[in-house]
Order: structure tokens, then C-alpha cells, then sequence
């Protein structure tokens, strides 16, 4: 079963300002931006737009362009989706008050949690896979002219791990290192390509929107998910994987070493197959 936390935002305003710092190739005005606005968090929902051009040694209009570019549309949307990824941040670690204070008074406890509840996570997917189907995957993978992996936040881990692992065994995978939603990707999508989407809880909203901009490209789509209930009548292949992920964080933990054990999984097959005939 899928634990599902209604209140996280997938494309999280906090995760794409970390890419502007983490994948800029050198400090540009964006990477300044994105950076100013990192390191004063709690100030920036009172700060006007004048005020961040000033600690920016910058102007207000390139401030309003990297908010377009973030897909807010304007300063004021920013703060707006800025403040609701703080409000959330403030509730990151949320447990039940009898819980908190057991895992309080004795702290290694947690490390029996986090741990246990990992490992039968990992237990469920195992028991879940079929390898018909990861056979299905290696298959669509080696017949794939060109491979593009798209995925939001932690996903994206998994996505680059995948990547590097698969370039050692000869086959290139696209898993591009965008900043937030990855518009420069489908425009590089070709029809008959593959394109793999990895998301944990594949929220139907997100993934409708996706698989319909991704579809007028054409390509072969596969989704590989622990959400074992979303359909698209658009996707070709599905992979799922049972699991669970915590129900006390906003972010992803199970979930991602779940999916990135599928991928390896995928990886040691895909080797074995065709890489050493």
C-alpha cells in the first residue's frame, strides 16, 4: 500500500530553486537569484520585488523573468507558492505526539524505524515483481533508438543513477539534470523514442498533465510507479511496484530507495542479457 501525504507538492518551489544553484554551470544572474533567495528564506515572503533586485545587485524586471521562468508568472505567484513550500517545511517531520516523545526520550529508536520500515518496504516490492516484466522493460529498453527518463524531485535520483549505471553496460539514457519542470526535454522527444517516467506516487493531476504534453511528441511511453490504482489510456507500458512510503515527512524515503532498488534490479538484468552473450 501507497501512503499518500495530500499536502506535498510534488513540483516543489524549494526543490527547483535548488537546481538553479546545483546545475548552474557558473554563477549567473539566475544562480544569484535563486542563491539570495536560499539563503534568506524566511525573509522572502516579506520582501518586495524591489528589494530582492537590491540584494541582487540586479533589477526588478530580470527578477520578474526568473519567475516566469519558474513558471510562477509573477513575483507576487512566487511568494505565494514560496509560502505554502515554507508553511509545509514547517510540518516536515510530523509525528503523533505519544510518538515523537517516545522517539525523544530514547533517539535510537528512530534508527529502528526509519531502518525497519525501509526494509519492509523494500520486502513488499520484492514479493510484487514479476520478472516477465522486467524482461518486458530490458526488452523495450534495448530496442529503444533513444531513451529520455523523466521524473520530478527525488525521482530525479533515481533517473541519474539509472543513467550512469546503464552508460557502463553501453546503452546512453537521457535523464536530464533540468531546472524544475524539464520544458527543454520534451521539445528533444522524437516519435518512436521511449520515455520512461519514474514517480513514487504518480498524483494523477501531475501526471495527467504530463503524459499529455508528451504524447504530441509521440513516443513510447512507460511509467514505472508504486501507485498500483493510476491509469492513462496514453501510457503503453506500466511498471509497478509495491511499497510504502512514510506517513510522518513531506518528503520522499521509502519510496526512493524502493524505486531505485527496481532500477537495479532492471540494470543487473538488462546486463545479464544482452551485455554478456
Amino acid at each position: 500500500m501507497l501512503r499518500s501525504i495530500t499536502t506535498y507538492n510534488e513540483v516543489d518551489i524549494l526543490y527547483t530553486l535548488i537546481t538553479y544553484v546545483n546545475y548552474s554551470s557558473s554563477p549567473d544572474m539566475y544562480y544569484t537569484i535563486a542563491h539570495t533567495i536560499l539563503s534568506h528564506l524566511d525573509d522572502m515572503p516579506h520582501i518586495s520585488i524591489n528589494d530582492l533586485a537590491s540584494m541582487c545587485y540586479t533589477s526588478p524586471a530580470t527578477i520578474s523573468r526568473f519567475c516566469k521562468d519558474l513558471n510562477c508568472g509573477s513575483f507576487a505567484n512566487f511568494k505565494k507558492e514560496l509560502q505554502i513550500a515554507l508553511d509545509l517545511a514547517n510540518d516536515e517531520i510530523h509525528l503523533e505526539e505519544e510518538d515523537e516523545k517516545a522517539l525523544n526520550d530514547n533517539p535510537s529508536q528512530i534508527i529502528n524505524k526509519v531502518y525497519g520500515e525501509t526494509i519492509d518496504s523494500l520486502k513488499e516490492g520484492m514479493q510484487s515483481l514479476d520478472m516477465n516484466e522486467i524482461d518486458q522493460v530490458c526488452e523495450l529498453i534495448h530496442d529503444a533508438p533513444v531513451i529520455h527518463m523523466y521524473a520530478y524531485q527525488f525521482s530525479k535520483l533515481v533517473c541519474t543513477d539509472f543513467q550512469q549505471k546503464m552508460l557502463k553496460l553501453r546503452k546512453f539514457v537521457y535523464a536530464f539534470a533540468d531546472r524544475g519542470d524539464g520544458r527543454q526535454k520534451l521539445e528533444t522527444i522524437e516519435e518512436g523514442e521511449l520515455v520512461i517516467i519514474v514517480s513514487v506516487r504518480a498524483r494523477k493531476k501531475i501526471m495527467d498533465s504530463l503524459v499529455e504534453k508528451l504524447k504530441v511528441r509521440k513516443p513510447k511511453l512507460l511509467l514505472v510507479t508504486m501507485n498500483q490504482d493510476y491509469t492513462n489510456e496514453d501510457i503503453d507500458y506500466y511498471l509497478r511496484v509495491k511499497g510504502f512510503e512514510s506517513d510522518y515527512t513531506q518528503s520522499a524515503m521509502m519510496g526512493t530507495i524502493d524505486l531505485n532498488t527496481l532500477f537495479n534490479v532492471i540494470y543487473v538484468r538488462y546486463g545479464l542479457k544482452y551485455c554478456n552473450l
